[in-house]
């Protein structure tokens, strides 16, 4: 431990890492075989974007940068605030939710473009006296869903890392420092089995579920999609 700490860990900047590398980790320690049953697979940060920009980034920024060029100060000031309260009023859902690498993504990637119209509106303002919620966007409108106990802990955690990280830009940006600790409790990633819960209404679903194929299915696994597809309306034989 001595070691992890000190030669490991002494002369590295921790508080950029990305959050998705615990993906990566859990995983490698892994067998093959453990990896395949669960449908755990690491989906890069590359491949992500490779979902949610079309799905739903491309054009939350296309809108930030349609209201950058408002030449009305007080017309773009109005809009940067109802872009940054769409923002915050999204929710996404990854119902095979893994280590959170989809969820932790987004979010990032939502701050950020919130960060950049928060900072738009104060160069615009000249005055931080018009704000008293720097930060709309929460890590309360992502949900997940996982069948395993310890990567649900793991995507948890990595979402906190990526709120502590994001809230360390906007400090920068206001020039002041913003309360983060104690954490608070965050219920929305839960254990079990996406078939089986209940969904929420939502805005987006997204993730890279694992594809184990029909057969490959145990019977129970059979039973439990059969049903699903049912009440879903659908009629599926497997």
């Amino acid at each position: 431990m001595d070691l992890i700490l000190k030669q490991g860990s002494e002369d590295f900047d921790w508080s950029q890492i990305s959050p998705a590398i615990f993906g990566a980790l859990f995983e490698s320690t892994l067998n093959p075989e453990t990896r395949r049953k669960g449908g755990m697979h690491y989906t890069s940060i590359e491949n992500i974007h490779k979902v949610i920009d079309p799905l739903f980034l491309d054009d939350l920024r296309s809108e930030l940068n349609t209201i950058k060029e408002i030449a009305n100060k007080k017309q773009k000031i109005l809009k940067l605030n109802e872009y940054r309260n769409k923002l915050a009023s999204l929710k996404f859902l990854d119902p095979a939710c893994g280590l959170g690498n989809f969820l932790t993504e987004t979010y990032i990637s939502l701050r950020r473009l919130e960060n950049e119209a928060l900072r738009i509106e104060l160069d615009d303002t000249y005055t931080m006296d018009l704000f008293n919620d720097y930060i709309k966007v929460s890590i309360n409108q992502f949900y997940g869903i996982e069948i395993n106990d310890f990567a649900c802990v793991v995507a948890k955690t990595a979402l906190w890392i990526s709120e502590a990280q994001m809230m360390r830009e906007t400090e920068n940006i206001i020039c002041q420092n913003l309360q983060f600790l104690p954490l608070k409790s965050y219920t929305n990633i839960i254990e079990g089995n996406a078939l089986k819960v209940d969904k929420n209404e939502l805005d987006y679903i997204m993730g890279n579920p694992p594809f184990i194929g029909a057969r490959l299915m145990d019977e129970a696994q059979k039973m439990i999609f059969y049903k699903y597809l049912v009440q879903n309306g659908k009629i599926l034989v497997i």
